[in-house]
């Protein structure tokens, strides 16, 4: 898929999926690396809806390295998704689903507020808690 905007700006909007966290149910945090868990509940479901109304496309940080990508398309395969372009940098997307992100509101909002943040699955980020 080419994701310039020239060719974006001609078909469906582009909407960006984060995987660990939103299609890959990640309940343990990245451990050692691998793609060891279910996919998130409804997920198969709503990329099937989604891809109606939208270009899809996973952005990772896993997409860095070739082994990394492999693993989620295999992922993807044995969990029954569609084929799905994977990058690893955020491209001009209409929309991004992650786990991990707040809504800019134009307003910047304070750091003791963002210290607070937790993913929905309640897990803290790194290996570290805050």
């Amino acid at each position: 898929m080419d994701l310039s905007f020239e060719v974006l700006d001609k078909g469906k909007p582009l909407l960006c999926l984060d995987f660990d966290g939103v299609l890959h149910r990640y309940s343990r945090g990245y451990e050692d690396g691998s793609v060891y868990d279910i996919p998130t509940k409804g997920a198969q479901q709503f990329v099937k809806e989604a891809s109606e109304h939208f270009n899809l496309c996973i952005y990772s940080s896993r997409a860095r390295t070739e082994k990394g990508k492999l693993e989620m398309l295999e992922w993807l395969l044995n969990n029954k998704f569609p084929h799905l372009e994977i990058v690893c940098e955020k491209p001009p997307a209409f929309l991004t689903l992650d786990d991990r992100a707040i809504t800019f509101t134009g307003i910047f909002p304070k750091a003791e507020e963002l210290l607070k943040f937790t993913a929905w699955n309640g897990k803290p980020w790194g290996t570290k808690h805050i």
